[in-house]
């Protein structure tokens, strides 16, 4: 409850202002009987993009288990393991497998338990410390769920899980979970003996970042591939088909680098505003929606073919993000900041394009300086505060420009300057 208060101590203001701006309809009678609708001017940024079909191109490799069989997994998708690291077991039994997979709940319980004992490295016995990580721990898995990032909601849950059994442990004295963490080794040491199929295991060849799934394409889209890229090439993998090997018998691959590129085509001609070493903005519909910044690595151009292959570059590694190798992206070519007005709003007057406002009860006429516009609204640059010689101010009131949260009227007729309502 303490932070619930302390939440909306800081965003309190914030959230009633986004509630009025939203689309708030006045209920105004004018001199001539009629009635105008009115919304506040709110502050936007839109994003100017383009659709494309992108691939991705990572250094990675599968891992053989040389064998079909039931694979168990044994580290997390996307985790970074040590050369050397097991990483899965591949079973020739369903059954085996079925075993496998309760040993595997069974051992990170125990790595919870573990954590969860005071003694272990425990760095607060402040209660009210742990309330509040409970409580952020708590926001942040209910934000993964909602975003369907259930990988990263699996690894905030066992977080969760040891603080609060510190917690527990701090409420009530004598708690020591070592006789639990003794069951559950027994319990794994019984089901160990009951495996009797073969099965396989699978190491990491070295250092990087395994993920369990396979597409069949690690092969083809290689780093070989992408350094002697050219548009012929690149049309070339895309009609290349999946190795059924790889999907038939890889328990996962290894990613040896950070470092992962997408490629995307695009025609000469909007190409050719896009400079290599320069940083562009991606949206990532597949990973909820999410912004990445990527260096522009290479252009791809031939003489002979009507469009280009730009490949972006980036270090960043998100978590949950979605590496599949084939999705649509959206490559944002201009970002606008501004007023938000409504196209209805929007008028002619003497020549000068701009709204009537509301001023107290009296109807004034401002000038909107657009800087994009869709069929809806428009968005209108920030007045110039020449006080503060600043471009930027978006709470400077313009008496020439509209400003924001100015009520803007959006429909009425025969307005003119000065009018007074009534």
């Amino acid at each position: 409850m303490a932070k619930i208060k302390h939440f909306f101590s800081q965003f309190g203001l914030t959230v009633l202002l986004v509630i009025l701006c939203v689309y708030l309809v006045l209920q105004l009678t004018l001199g001539i009987g009629e009635v105008a609708e009115v919304e506040y001017a709110t502050y936007v940024t839109v994003r100017d993009t383009v659709q494309l079909e992108a691939y991705l191109f990572r250094d990675e490799t599968p891992l053989s288990s040389g064998y079909q069989g039931i694979d168990c997994f044994l580290v997390e998708d996307g985790e970074r393991v040590a050369k050397g690291t097991q990483v899965a077991l591949t079973f020739s039994e369903a059954s085996d497998a079925g075993v496998q997979d309760r040993i595997t709940r069974i051992n990170r319980m125990i790595r919870i338990l573990e954590l969860s004992n005071l003694s272990q490295g425990v760095q607060t016995t402040d209660l009210t410390i742990l309330d509040k990580n409970i409580q952020k721990l708590t926001v942040e898995l209910l934000r993964d769920v909602a975003d369907g990032d259930l990988a990263a909601a699996l690894r905030g849950e066992e977080t969760l899980w040891v603080e609060m059994n510190r917690r527990q442990a701090l409420l009530e004295e004598g708690i020591d979970y070592s006789s639990q963490i003794t069951l559950l080794k027994q319990e794994r040491a019984d089901l160990e003996a009951t495996l009797t199929g073969k099965s396989t295991a699978t190491y990491a060849p070295s250092a990087g970042y395994y993920y369990q799934a396979v597409d069949g394409y690690e092969n083809v889209f290689t780093m070989e591939a992408l350094q002697e890229l050219t548009v012929d090439s690149f049309d070339t993998m895309l009609a290349s088909a999946a190795d059924e090997e790889i999907l038939s018998r890889s328990c996962g691959k290894m990613v040896h680098s950070a470092q992962w590129y997408v490629a995307v085509a695009l025609d000469k001609r909007s190409a050719s505003a896009y400079t290599a070493g320069k940083t562009y903005e991606i949206v990532f519909p597949f990973s909820t929606g999410m912004r990445l910044t990527m260096v522009l690595d290479k252009k791809a151009v031939q003489t002979n073919r009507d469009h280009v292959i730009l490949v972006f570059r980036s270090n960043q590694l998100p978590e949950g993000f979605d590496f599949t190798r084939r999705q649509t992206v959206q490559l944002v070519e201009a970002t606008y900041s501004g007023i938000r007005v409504s196209t209805d709003a929007l008028r002619m007057e003497d020549g000068v394009l701009g709204c009537y406002v509301l001023d107290g009860n009296k109807v004034i006429f401002k000038k909107a300086d657009i800087l994009y516009r869709e069929e809806e609204f428009a968005v209108c640059r920030v007045p110039y505060n020449s006080v503060k010689d600043n471009r930027d101010d978006k709470a400077y009131i313009s008496a020439e420009y509209v400003s924001l949260y100015d009520a803007v009227v959006i429909s009425a007729s025969e307005l003119y300057e000065g009018m007074v309502l009534q």
